[in-house]
């Protein structure tokens, strides 16, 4: 695996704390056994073979179920202690999970806390392979094996610099905002497809004038007086923007807590979900 992630032997090795000609000769070790190479070497760096790219997940899985016995083995202690795994997404994170952290970080010094920010597919495949010890995201997709519940509605606003046109608006109705061009999360994001869907139903034209990755991007560039942003209420009540209801419709969907299906027990994942559950009322 740190072969595959440095695709470079020397780094690789350095970050195992081996030599470079000892973990060679283990992957050869590997090809040997396994009747097939795994990487194709060019110069100094290497990349996976279609082989070694198939035989990566399988690695990965089995370094991920390792770890969670390792976690069920810390269950036997009467001190809480271990790793725990939580992918959020972005529009969520930047809001909800600050202050859960503190907490469970303050409460748990023996408990390493892993927060990654994923889109809602890589959650829900981080759950599937076990890489995520927990999600919080949207619904998960149709045919889903993954323990879903709800833990609020997230309303999705319209904000605006202080100097728009709107500005002293309570509310506006969606299909009143055809000729305003908008600054967005990129299609990546669940927020911009549920914004567009939104559009639609008001027969209403969504004009992007400009997308970026971050929430904190959108709100500093319609911050400096650049196009209106959409993003969920209880993230920006904080900004110096006006917030506006968007109406017929208001766009609104459920936030989750998502979980793989036959988890075994670990109790640093029932202290961080008895937080977040807490914080979410």
């Amino acid at each position: 695996m740190a072969v595959a992630e440095n695709c470079h032997f020397r780094n690789a090795a350095e970050e195992l704390l081996v030599s470079q000609p000892t973990l060679s000769q283990q992957i050869k070790d590997l090809e040997r056994e396994l009747g097939t190479p795994l990487f194709e070497r060019a110069g100094r760096r290497v990349r996976l073979t279609q082989a070694g790219t198939t035989y990566r997940e399988y690695a990965r899985r089995a370094l991920n179920v390792l770890e969670e016995g390792q976690s069920v083995l810390f269950e036997f202690d009467e001190m809480l202690r271990g790793k725990l795994t939580v992918g959020v997404v972005q529009t969520v994170n930047s809001y909800l999970t600050p202050r859960i952290v503190a907490s469970f970080v303050a409460d748990f010094p023996n408990v390493l806390l892993h927060m990654e920010e994923l889109s809602a597919d890589e959650i829900e495949e981080g759950l599937s392979t076990g890489s995520l010890d927990l999600g919080v995201s949207f619904e998960p997709s149709l045919g889903s094996d993954l323990r879903c519940e709800n833990l609020f509605e997230e309303e999705l606003v319209l904000l605006v610099h202080p100097g728009h046109r709107l500005a002293a608006r309570k509310r506006v109705k969606v299909n009143d905002l055809g000729d305003e061009r908008f600054c967005l999360l990129s299609k990546a994001f669940c927020t911009r497809r549920l914004i567009e869907q939104c559009f639609r139903q008001a027969a209403t034209p969504c004009q992007v004038a400009a997308e970026l990755n971050s929430v904190a991007g959108l709100i500093a560039v319609t911050e400096a007086g650049g196009p209106p942003t959409i993003l969920p209420r209880l993230g920006v009540e904080t900004s110096r923007l006006k917030i506006i209801r968007l109406e017929h419709p208001t766009p609104t969907r459920s936030i989750c807590l998502l979980r793989a299906q036959g988890q075994s027990p670990l109790r640093a994942r029932e202290m961080f979900v008895e937080r977040l559950l807490k914080a979410s009322k």
